[in-house]
């Protein structure tokens, strides 16, 4: 995602498990579509129920997190930086749609039926077919669909979760942590970091992420990190050369940890369509 803007995620769960899509935040903007499930999306303090055809829109640096309520689910989800498609500007866009969310950074949406075609199409476009070399087509559809919400879609009424301060604390150390994550993953050979910038233990660091994520700071590097791999074997990569690019420096670690994680080896990653 750093070096092309565009990360994706397409993904279908049973709901055996609640938190599918546990909360966390990233310096990128996001547009989560449903496609099938029942399902609900915490975005900042404000959690919305979601029904198929419903729209989630994040802004950068927001906490959010999705959740199957129970039976299976599908949702296409598209993270984007705006700034590497200066072709197709959607900066406006942004700024509008922030406006209607109230600088809540974000909001659910639900859209006209003739629309929601149109929509699911675009967003799975990205997922299933994402390119380097069609970066300026895939924002192209990110500007239709901001388009969309902002002229042909009803914003979704949402509760307000109470948080205390200490864990308004802890998200807002969380959030740190993670987008330094993400801007040095490929560098982070231990935890040395958490104490050497940003001054606290590493137990209580790992206190924080498992309140928030219900994981540790490494095991959150690790699925980071299998994640970026996952889309650079579908994008063409081999499976060495992906394991380098999302930091890892031993294939054997990266090995049974992909196949733990997504229970295939990495040749069973299907390349996306040209």
């Amino acid at each position: 995602m750093e070096l092309i803007g565009i990360y994706t995620v397409h993904k279908t769960g049973s709901g055996e498990i609640e938190n599918d899509y546990p909360v966390h935040s990233h310096i990128s903007f996001e547009i989560l579509f449903l496609v099938s499930g029942n399902c609900e999306m915490l975005i900042g303090d404000t959690r919305y129920k979601m029904n198929p055809g419903d729209t989630a829109f994040i802004s950068e640096n927001v906490p959010h997190g999705f959740f199957a309520n129970d039976g299976p689910f599908v949702f296409y989800a598209v993270q984007f930086i705006p700034r590497v498609s200066p072709a197709i500007p959607v900066e406006n866009d942004l700024s509008d749609l922030n406006k209607i969310c109230k600088e809540k950074g974000g909001s659910v949406f639900k859209f006209d039926d003739s629309i929601t075609g149109v929509v699911e199409c675009s967003l799975g476009r990205i997922c299933r077919e994402r390119r380097d070399t069609d970066l300026t087509l895939y924002f192209s559809y990110i500007k239709s669909v901001l388009y969309e919400l902002l002229h042909h879609s009803a914003q979704k009424e949402g509760a307000t979760e109470e948080r205390n301060e200490k864990a308004r604390s802890n998200i807002e150390l969380f959030n740190a942590i993670s987008d330094y994550i993400s801007a040095n993953l490929n560098d982070i050979s231990n935890m040395t970091f958490v104490e050497n910038v940003f001054h606290y233990s590493k137990s209580h660091v790992n206190k924080v992420f498992n309140s928030v994520v219900g994981m540790s700071v490494w095991k959150y590097i690790t699925v980071k990190r299998l994640d970026l791999a996952k889309n650079l074997l579908a994008d063409g990569c081999s499976a060495k050369n992906a394991a380098i690019k999302s930091g890892f420096s031993d294939y054997s670690v990266f090995y049974k940890a992909f196949v733990k994680e997504f229970g295939a080896p990495p040749s069973g990653v299907k390349k996306r369509n040209s």
